[in-house]
Order: structure tokens, then C-alpha cells, then sequence
């Protein structure tokens, strides 16, 4: 098994409130965007890591990351950023068998749960990390209200493992066909794939307000404690 990994980090803090890249915020002694990098560094089944940037933060993160990440630039989309990605990972020799893309905001992915998403994209072609919803789901309209059944409700994790061909046909086909989609699975299943789940984490956050940079500083805080 041949895997690398594309991490998207061209996004901008809007929501966070900051004029600047939030990953570039710290978090503990380091930044959300070294620590989101180094399990990917460090894990023995990602052979290269390439880093989607937007060109405004690009020398900045040119001084904080480890040469041996492969600086992409970023797109105006999500989607477009991971593109531009997959489009410089098939340059590679030998171009490899696996993709999985990864939120640069979700600094506390674990060992585990890249090796359930590397093995299951191997058998399936495709898999996400999802967790069960736990909150009661109301739709409101204008009209009225209603309770929707859960049982069959989950939240959506990166990061997401894909056959490097099958996401490159997804990609290529969203572009001409201009779907706009909010994940990389969309784009599978928009091209006719399927996408296998496994079992998310529940503290693999997402950072994208400052209620949840006081989350991660808690779950870090955590971490250190029990090490």
C-alpha cells in the first residue's frame, strides 16, 4: 500500500475573527498547522504530504514547516484547492495508490483512525470517518416544525481516503460539469461512486471558531496530562 496525504490549509479565518490564516494561531507551544502536519509526518503509510496554501500565507508557511511538505496552491474553493493538489500528486513516480485528504484545522486526528481510513479506501475505493449525531434534529420551516429521525444522521470527518483514480475522475468530472460540493466524498458520489464508512473520534474537532480553539486548548491540556 502506497498512500500520501493532501491537507488543505488555504482557507481564511473569517469566522474565527482573524485577518490571517487560522491555522497559523497557536495552539499550546506550537500552531494548529504543525500539529494537524505532524501525525501525518510521522505515520510509517503516508509516503508524502502535500499542503494546499493560499499565495498570501505562502512565506509564512514556508518558515514553520518541515521541507519535505510539498506546497500547493490553494484554489477559490475548497474543492479547487484539493484539484490543484491531486493534480500535482500524479506527477509523482510512481503516482500512488492511495489519497487521503484532511482538514489542516483538525489538529488532534489520531494513528488509528488513519489506519481504519487507509484500509478500508484499499477495500472500498472510498471511506470517511463519521460519528453518530447525539443532539435531537428539528427541521423548522415556515410552517412548521418536525423532529428527524437520527438513527441514520452522521457528522462527516477528514480525514477522507480515496483510490487516487477514482478521486482524480470525481475531481475531473465536478470541474467540467461545475458541481460545487462542501467534501472530497460529494464528489465520488456525484461521479457514481460509493463512499464506506469507519468510526470517527470525537476529538478530532474541527477548529473554526474561538469556541472550539478553547476546545482544542482543553483536549490538548488533556493529552499532556496523561502522558
Amino acid at each position: 500500500m502506497d498512500a500520501v496525504a493532501v491537507i488543505v490549509a488555504a482557507g481564511q479565518g473569517t469566522r474565527m475573527g482573524e485577518k490571517h490564516n487560522k491555522l497559523l494561531l497557536p495552539l499550546g507551544t506550537s500552531t494548529i498547522l504543525e500539529f494537524s502536519l505532524e501525525l501525518f509526518l510521522k505515520h510509517t503509510g503516508i509516503r508524502k504530504i502535500f499542503l494546499t496554501v493560499a499565495s498570501l500565507d505562502r512565506s509564512v508557511f514556508e518558515t514553520i514547516i518541515p521541507k519535505e511538505v510539498v506546497l500547493v496552491e490553494g484554489g477559490k474553493r475548497r474543492q479547487d484547492s484539493v484539484h490543484n493538489a491531486l493534480l500535482r500528486v500524479l506527477q509523482e513516480k510512481p503516482v500512488p495508490e492511495i489519497v487521503l485528504v484532511h482538514d489542516g484545522a483538525r489538529p488532534f486526528c489520531s494513528a488509528e483512525l488513519i489506519d481504519r481510513i487507509l484500509a478500508a479506501a484499499i477495500e472500498h475505493g472510498a471511506a470517511i470517518p463519521v460519528l453518530p449525531l447525539v443532539d435531537t434534529i428539528r427541521r423548522v420551516t415556515k410552517t412548521k416544525t418536525e423532529v428527524i429521525e437520527r438513527s441514520e444522521l452522521f457528522t462527516v470527518q477528514t480525514p477522507q481516503g480515496f483510490r487516487t483514480e477514482l478521486l482524480k475522475d470525481a475531481s475531473m468530472q465536478a470541474l467540467a460539469n461545475n458541481l460545487i460540493v462542501t467534501d472530497d466524498a460529494s464528489l465520488v458520489e456525484k461521479s457514481g461512486g460509493s463512499v464506506a464508512t469507519v468510526e470517527g473520534e470525537p476529538q478530532n474537532i474541527k477548529i473554526t471558531t474561538p469556541a472550539d480553539l478553547e476546545r482544542a486548548d482543553w483536549i490538548l491540556s488533556s493529552k499532556n496530562k496523561l502522558s
